[in-house]
C-alpha cells in the first residue's frame, strides 16, 4: 500500500507541476506547496495524494518553506484562509521578499472580484502584504481587507509593492471592508513604490456599501515611485455618501525627476457610485512624470478627472491621427475624452 501511495503522490506532483506551468505561463516550476485550512473537501482530497511536508495551514509557514529564485509555487485551495504575517503573527504584515516565488489560487475568480481562494485577516494589520522581492506572480486569489472584528482605522493598507517586475493577475483586492477604513484619512488600498510591476484583470475596491469619505485613495503612487507600472483590464470601484472631496481613485505623489511614465493604464475602468468624487486623480506638480491612459479607459461618478493645472501631466492615447491639434485644444480634448461617463 505504501508503494502505491508514493506512486500516487508522484503522479499528483507531476500533474500539479503541469497545471502550474500552464496557469503561470512559464516553467519549469520548483517545489509546490499547498495552503489548506486543515479540513474540508480540498484538504481531504489532497492529504493522501500530496507530500504532507508540503501542506500548510498558514500562508506565512508556506512562504517560509519556499526557496528564492526557484519558481516555487504556493497553491491556495478554494477556501477561506486567515492571513498570517511575519513570524506567523496575525497582527503583522507578511513580507514577500524572495524572488520568483508565486501564489496561485485553485479558483477561477474573475473581474467581478468574487473568489473562493480567499484571505481574510482577523486583527488590525496596518499593512497586510509587502512585496519587496522581484519577479513574483500572484494569481486567482481574493484578499479581503478590513473585516477584523471591531474593524480599525489602523487597517489602512492592503498591499505595498516596493520592488520590480511582480505580476498580479486576476487578483481581487477587496477593500475597504470596514467603515472605519473608508473614513480614515490615511487609508491607501494599494501603495506602489517600485518599477515595471504588472496588474492584469484585477479588481481594486469592493462591492460592499461602504463610503469613502476622507482624504484617501485606492491607488497611491509613492513619492519615490519608479516608472512603467502597468495596469491592464482592471476595474477600480468605490462609493461615497458625502464628505468625499479629498477621496480619489489615484493619488500620484511621485516627485522623481527622471522623465518617464510612472503608471500606464490600458482598458481600465474607474467606477464610482453615490455622491460624485470631486476629482478622480490627485497629482503632485511634476512635469517630468506623467500618467498614461489609453482611449478605452473611462471614469464614472466623478466631477473632474484632474485639476486643470495638472492636466498636461496625463496623456490619453488615441489612434486617430486627425487629433493632432494645438496644445491648448488638446488639453480640452483630453479632458473630455477620458473624464466623465454618466
Amino acid at each position: 500500500m505504501g508503494v502505491i501511495r508514493k506512486a500516487g503522490m508522484i503522479n499528483m506532483q507531476n500533474m500539479l507541476a503541469q497545471f502550474c506551468m500552464q496557469q503561470l505561463g512559464f516553467g519549469p516550476v520548483g517545489e509546490i506547496m499547498l495552503l489548506t485550512p486543515g479540513s474540508g473537501n480540498a484538504h481531504n482530497y489532497f492529504r493522501d495524494k500530496f507530500n504532507e511536508a508540503n501542506m500548510f495551514t498558514s500562508i506565512q509557514k508556506a512562504y517560509a518553506a519556499t526557496v528564492s529564485a526557484r519558481n516555487d509555487v504556493i497553491l491556495v485551495t478554494p477556501d477561506m484562509h486567515n492571513w498570517h504575517g511575519d513570524n506567523d503573527d496575525i497582527t503583522a504584515t507578511l513580507t514577500w521578499g524572495k524572488q520568483n516565488v508565486h501564489m496561485l489560487g485553485l479558483d477561477p475568480g474573475g473581474l467581478s472580484g468574487y473568489g473562493r481562494a480567499r484571505f481574510q485577516h482577523t486583527s488590525t494589520n496596518v499593512n497586510m502584504l509587502t512585496v519587496s522581492g522581484a519577479g513574483n506572480m500572484f494569481k486567482n486569489v481574493r484578499i479581503t481587507h478590513g473585516i477584523a472584528v471591531g474593524g480599525s482605522a489602523g487597517d489602512i493598507t492592503l498591499l505595498t509593492v516596493t520592488s520590480a517586475g511582480n505580476s498580479f493577475e486576476n487578483v481581487a483586492f477587496a477593500t475597504p471592508c470596514s467603515s472605519l477604513q473608508g473614513s480614515a484619512s490615511g487609508y491607501k488600498a494599494l501603495i506602489l513604490n517600485g518599477t515595471q510591476n504588472y496588474f492584469k484583470h484585477c479588481t481594486i475596491g469592493t462591492a460592499n456599501d461602504l463610503d469613502r469619505s476622507a482624504a484617501n485613495c485606492l491607488l497611491s503612487l509613492a513619492t519615490t515611485c519608479s516608472a512603467w507600472n502597468i495596469f491592464e483590464d482592471c476595474v477600480f470601484r468605490s462609493r461615497s455618501g458625502g464628505g468625499q472631496s479629498t477621496a480619489y481613485f489615484i493619488n500620484d505623489a511621485c516627485t522623481a525627476t527622471v522623465v518617464d511614465y510612472t503608471a500606464i493604464f490600458l482598458n481600465c475602468q474607474f467606477l464610482h457610485q453615490g455622491t460624485d468624487l470631486a476629482v478622480a486623480i490627485a497629482k503632485a506638480a511634476n512635469t517630468s512624470r506623467k500618467l498614461y491612459f489609453d482611449s478605452r479607459c473611462r471614469f464614472a461618478g466623478v466631477t473632474d478627472v484632474i485639476a486643470d493645472a495638472r492636466i498636461a501631466e496625463i496623456i490619453s492615447g488615441d489612434n486617430s491621427a486627425s487629433e493632432v491639434v494645438l496644445a491648448a485644444d488638446f488639453k480640452q480634448m483630453l479632458k473630455a475624452r477620458i473624464l466623465v461617463v454618466t
